[in-house]
């Protein structure tokens, strides 16, 4: 996943596998493994006008508060599914969210109730974007 960490426009420190841990066991889910090396790589990567969330890091509470499991909390108060982890947003109310166990990558329009999937993995996903 080096190769795709990368490509973000970002460089934040990565986190800690016990911080993947945690955020699994907050949400009842388990992240997809590609998801998993990148953010051990880089926190919060940018490839092209997504933003990715950060997971919450220990050594940095502050800069990642607004994390994976605050906004997919968040999304599922508004009818996303218990399977789904929203990890990224574009800015203007869509997101992009993966399901527990799962590699593809989904895309969520805030005006429709359904997400469709626009990946099969978060490589594909990163190649086409970034």
């Amino acid at each position: 996943m080096k190769k795709y960490a990368d490509l973000s426009i970002t460089c934040k420190t990565g986190v800690s596998p016990q911080d993947l841990v945690d955020a699994e066991q907050l949400l009842g889910v388990q992240l997809d493994s590609q998801y998993k090396a990148l953010v051990q790589l880089v926190n919060a990567p940018e490839f092209g006008e997504w933003l990715f969330y950060p997971v919450k890091d220990k050594r940095n509470l502050r800069k990642t508060f607004d994390d994976i499991v605050r906004n997919t909390k968040i999304a599922r108060e508004f009818g996303l599914p218990e399977a789904f982890v929203v990890i990224a947003e574009d800015g203007t109310g869509d997101f992009l969210c993966m399901m527990s166990g799962q590699p593809q990558v989904y895309y969520q329009n805030h005006e429709q109730d359904s997400a469709e999937v626009i990946a099969n993995d978060l490589k594909a996903f990163i190649e086409r974007v970034a």
